[in-house]
């Protein structure tokens, strides 16, 4: 019995000795690879048709609206790098009798004219609606501005066409009318 204590003193000894040594240091260099995330693909905005019957000129006339990203244009490259489509919107309006009144597929470049050219290269066309009617004039609103949907960054713009087909364009100054009453 006096043997297997003094063989298992030895044992233990032997294992406190080896468990205090110092450790060979390694000479190999553990470096994190890098890995580059793919660019995601550009960004279209979501296809949209819409079709608005409204009263002109003691009459029904329908706006049918229709908007699509346009890959022929070049992209637009928000702040933080993401990529986006532009935009082309189709406006139609049709008389009573179905024929057309006007047609006019606009494009961001159709706004160059109210908006700075600065803006212009990170904005997409985002959208145009019916805003109201008078008596000599049919008003749509559009909206010219950043294409992230979670972003408020846009210019609001009125289209007024005419009762004999023309078209001007402005911004839209009645929010900031308002806020300054």
């Amino acid at each position: 019995m006096k043997i297997k204590y003094t063989l298992l003193l030895i044992a233990a000894a032997a294992f406190a000795f080896s468990a205090c040594s110092e450790k060979k240091p390694s000479k190999d260099i553990i470096a994190k690879k890098t890995v580059r995330k793919a660019p995601a693909a550009p960004v279209k905005m979501q296809d949209y048709d819409h079709r608005d019957a409204v009263e002109w000129q003691g009459k029904q006339y329908t706006v049918s609206i229709s908007r699509r990203a346009d890959t022929s244009l070049p992209m637009i490259t928000d702040d933080t790098g993401n990529k986006y489509y532009d935009n082309k919107i189709t406006v139609r309006v049709t008389r009573p009798d179905g024929t057309v009144f006007f047609d006019k597929t606009f494009g961001k470049a159709d706004f160059s004219s109210v908006i700075s050219e600065k803006y212009m290269k990170k904005s997409a066309l985002l959208g145009i609606v019916v805003d109201h009617t008078d008596d000599s004039s049919l008003v749509l609103a559009a909206s010219v501005g950043a294409p992230d949907v979670l972003s408020d960054d846009y210019v609001p713009l009125l289209i007024t066409l005419s009762c004999m087909g023309d078209i001007s364009i402005e911004k839209d100054t009645r929010a900031e009318l308002e806020v300054e009453e």
